[in-house]
C-alpha cells in the first residue's frame, strides 16, 4: 500500500485524518440531502393532504358529481406548484383540474383511509409524481386524488448538491489546513526530542530533552528519556570513577610488589627469604582483591536498579546479624561490643545492602578502638547508633570522612590497615535508602555515628 511506503508519522497521521476527515464531510452532506429530501417531501405531502381539504370542500362537498365530468378551475394559488385534480365517483371519473384534460390518473385499491403512491407518466412530465387519495364522506363512494411532480424538490435538491460541490472544497482545504498546523504543533515536541538526541554524546550527557509536563504522552516520552539519560550519566560515571580510583590505587602496591620481585630475582636467596618476599606480595594480592571488590561494589549502585529490589526487611536481624559477624574479630582485639537496645524494626530496603552499611559501620569501630575499650551498639526508632570509644576524628575531616579513599593523616593511623572505601560505602548505601547520617566525634574520645531511617 501506497500508505505503508510513507516514512513520515506526521504524514501518516495528516493522510489518515484527511481521510477520516473527507469522508465524514461526504457522510454529514449525505445526512443533509436526505434529510433535506425527507422534510421536502413531508412537506409536499401535508400541502397535498390541505389542498384535498379545500377541494372537498369547494368543488365535492353539496355538490351533485355523479353522473358527468366536471373540470375545475381554481382562481386562488395553492401553496405549492404543478398540482393536479381528479375525482372518482365509485369507478367514474367526475372532476378534473384543467391541466388534466389529455391525462389521469389511475384508480388505486386501498383498505385505508387515504394512501400516497409515487408514479411516473412518461407523456405528461419527466418527473415523477406524488399522488394522494382519499376516501369522501362516509360512504366512501367518492376518491378524491391529488397530485403534483417532483419538479420542485428536484430543483431544491438540485441547488443543495451545487452549494455542497462549491462548499465542501473550501471546507476540507480548510479541514486540512487546521489539521496540518495541529499535527505540527502536536509533533513540535517530537522534533525537539530528535534534535536534543542527535546531539548528545557520551561527552556532554547532562543534556536533557526540554518539555512541558502536561501529562501528555510526548512528556512522558520525554521524562522516560531524560531517566535514561541520567541512568547512562551515573554508569558512565561510575566507569570513570571506577577506572581513575582503581588506576590510582593500584599503582602503589602493584610498585611495592614489582620492588620486592626485582630485588628478590637480582641475587639467589635463601628459602625463608623468598618465603617472606612471597608472604608480602600474597598479603598485596589480598588487599587489592578487598579493594578492587569494593570499588565494583560502589560502582555498580545503581539506585534505579537497587530500588526495584527493595522489599520488607527487619532491620534489627540484619544488624544483629553483622554483630555476631565481628563479635570473633573484636574479641580478637579485645574490644567489647556491648548491645543497649535492639528495638523491632522494619524498613523498606534492600537486605543486601543494609548489611553491608551495619558490617562496614562495625568493623570501622572495631579498627579506631584501642584495647580493653567498649562500643555500643543500638538500634531504636529506626536509628542504628554505633558509638566507639576510639581515637576520635578531628572536626575538619568529619565531612571528608565520607569521601572515597579519605584516610586521616595521622601516625597513630598507620597500622590501621584499610582502603578508605567503607564508610563512602555506608553514605552511598545511605543516600539510596533516603537514610540520613550524623556523625559526632571528639579526640581522645571517641565517635558516634548515627543512622536514620524511614519506616
Amino acid at each position: 500500500m501506497i500508505f505503508n511506503k510513507i516514512k513520515s508519522i506526521k504524514f501518516k497521521i495528516f493522510f489518515a485524518y484527511s481521510a477520516i476527515s473527507i469522508i465524514g464531510v461526504f457522510f454529514f452532506n449525505a445526512v443533509l440531502y436526505y434529510s433535506a429530501k425527507q422534510d421536502y417531501r413531508e412537506d409536499t405531502i401535508k400541502a397535498l393532504k390541505s389542498i384535498s381539504r379545500d377541494v372537498i370542500v369547494d368543488d365535492i362537498e353539496g355538490k351533485n358529481l355523479k353522473n358527468s365530468m366536471k373540470f375545475a378551475s381554481h382562481k386562488y394559488k395553492f401553496s405549492i406548484d404543478n398540482v393536479y385534480i381528479q375525482a372518482r365517483y365509485k369507478d367514474k371519473i367526475v372532476l378534473k383540474s384543467a391541466n388534466m384534460k389529455n391525462f389521469e390518473f389511475p384508480r388505486y385499491k386501498f383498505s385505508q383511509q387515504s394512501t400516497i403512491v409515487e408514479a411516473k407518466f412518461e407523456n405528461v412530465s419527466k418527473y415523477d409524481f406524488i399522488i394522494y387519495s382519499t376516501k369522501v364522506f362516509r360512504k366512501r363512494d367518492y376518491v378524491l386524488q391529488i397530485g403534483t411532480t417532483t419538479r420542485a424538490e428536484k430543483i431544491e435538491l438540485n441547488e443543495i448538491i451545487e452549494k455542497m460541490l462549491m462548499g465542501d472544497p473550501l471546507i476540507i482545504f480548510i479541514i486540512l489546513v487546521i489539521l496540518y498546523k495541529m499535527l505540527q504543533d502536536i509533533i513540535k515536541p517530537m522534533n525537539t526530542i530528535i534534535e536534543t538526541a542527535e546531539h548528545i554524546s557520551i561527552t556532554d550527557l547532562d543534556k536533557r530533552i526540554p518539555y512541558t509536563d502536561n501529562g501528555d504522552e510526548f512528556a512522558q516520552l520525554a521524562k522516560t528519556f531524560n531517566k535514561m539519560l541520567s541512568r547512562l550519566q551515573t554508569s558512565f560515571a561510575q566507569i570513570k570513577r571506577f577506572s581513575a580510583d582503581a588506576s590510582h590505587q593500584l599503582k602503589t602496591p602493584l610498585t611495592s610488589m614489582r620492588i620486592q620481585t626485582d630485588i628478590a630475582l637480582k641475587t639467589d636467596r635463601k628459602n625463608e627469604e623468598y618465603k617472606v618476599v612471597l608472604k608480602s606480595v600474597n598479603d598485596e594480592i589480598i588487599y587489592l582483591q578487598n579493594m578492587i571488590n569494593n570499588l565494583f561494589m560502589l560502582a555498580q549502585m545503581d539506585d534505579e536498579i537497587i530500588k526495584q529490589n527493595f522489599k520488607q526487611i527487619d532491620l534489627d536481624i540484619v544488624l544483629m546479624n553483622a554483630v555476631e559477624e565481628f563479635v570473633l574479630v573484636a574479641n580478637k582485639k579485645g574490644v567489647s561490643l556491648d548491645i543497649k537496645e535492639i528495638e523491632h524494626t522494619v524498613i523498606n530496603a534492600e537486605d543486601t545492602l543494609i548489611s553491608i552499611l551495619c558490617s562496614n559501620l562495625i568493623d570501622n569501630a572495631i579498627k579506631y578502638t584501642p584495647l580493653s575499650k567498649n562500643i555500643s551498639i543500638e538500634l531504636k526508632d529506626s536509628k542504628i547508633t554505633i558509638e566507639d570509644e576510639g581515637i576520635g576524628i578531628e572536626e575538619k575531616n568529619l565531612q571528608a570522612i565520607f569521601d572515597r579513599f579519605f584516610r586521616e593523616d595521622s601516625n597513630k593511623l598507620k597500622s590501621v590497615k584499610g582502603f578508605g572505601l567503607g564508610l563512602s560505602m555506608v553514605k552511598m548505601i545511605a543516600d539510596i535508602h533516603g537514610a540520613t547520617i550524623n556523625i559526632e566525634s571528639k579526640i581522645g574520645i571517641g565517635t558516634k555515628i548515627e543512622i536514620q531511617f524511614t519506616t
